[in-house]
């Protein structure tokens, strides 16, 4: 769960140096680990400027206040340490005294990647794939939906579709994104991809909004089974167990393999 650290670095990537809200969200970032405890008056002065242009910078990362912000980035601290950890070690995290041992990071780090991505290839089948390329083919709209970093891993994915001529989308904000499902129909399809089930845990009602529009729904994630995985029409399995961030690279390769098999199979034909 890292979306305020998206939302933030995305928002200052995006936004002009000279932009007043440019600089409070960099303050901001730098100071993350103050706002939990902070007032909104606080980080106002904090960053030298009103509390109503922190209440406005809150709502252009896509929170409905202050107080949501605040709190999302304290679910993110919570769970930050132990995201960075696994990325690593998996469940088995490591003692303080073998933080030195960056060799046997360096190897295992490399190890898990490689047998995530065998498993991958192992559990999927290419008929399943084709599958999917037919089914983005068919539908009049194709809607990803995610956390950030799946929702940016499908924008070259996007880039070909809309390149060819499909109509898709992929907001990351999550009102956004649930406007959006409001939208399809049954010739429309939605992609969900959750590498280790953050979004189908954490966003119950945006599941409830994707599981009651009458689109085709294909889950691509490392979970067997995850909330409403039975109202979903198709589930592509990526990964093993290992319910970290090394899942990220075979997303990517799935996201990669989908792009080039629909450019062979449909590319030249709607040019």
């Amino acid at each position: 769960m890292r979306s305020a650290f998206y939302n933030l670095i995305n928002f200052i990537n995006m936004t002009n140096v000279h932009d007043v809200f440019w600089s409070a969200a960099k303050i901001i970032l730098q100071n993350i680990y103050k706002i939990p405890h902070s007032t909104i008056t606080e980080v106002a002065n904090m960053c030298y400027v009103s509390t109503a242009t922190i209440s406005r910078l809150c709502r252009k990362l896509n929170y409905e206040s202050f107080a949501d912000f605040k709190n999302d980035v304290t679910n993110n601290l919570n769970f930050f340490n132990q995201d960075v950890k696994r990325l690593y070690f998996d469940h088995q995290l490591p003692a303080k005294e073998t933080i030195n041992d960056g060799i046997d990071i360096f190897n295992n780090h490399f190890q898990n990647v490689i047998h995530n991505l065998q498993d991958t290839y192992n559990n999927i089948a290419y008929e399943d794939l084709m599958k999917i390329v037919d089914k983005i083919h068919d539908a009049h709209r194709i809607c990803f939906a995610g956390n950030f970093f799946t929702q940016s891993v499908s924008m070259q994915l996007q880039i070909e579709l809309s390149y060819l001529g499909k109509d898709c989308v992929a907001m990351y904000p999550l009102e956004q994104q649930k406007e959006i499902f409001k939208t399809l129909d049954q010739n429309d399809l939605i992609i969900i991809s959750s590498i280790a089930g953050g979004f189908f845990n954490d966003h119950p009602d945006a599941m409830r909004a994707i599981t009651r529009c009458p689109a085709y729904i294909i889950a691509i994630t490392q979970l067997e089974t995850f909330a409403y995985s039975d109202k979903v029409d198709m589930i592509l399995r990526v990964g093993n167990n290992h319910h970290s961030l090394i899942g990220k690279f075979s997303i990517t390769y799935i996201f990669e393999v989908l792009e080039a098999l629909y450019h062979l199979k449909y590319g030249s034909k709607n040019k």
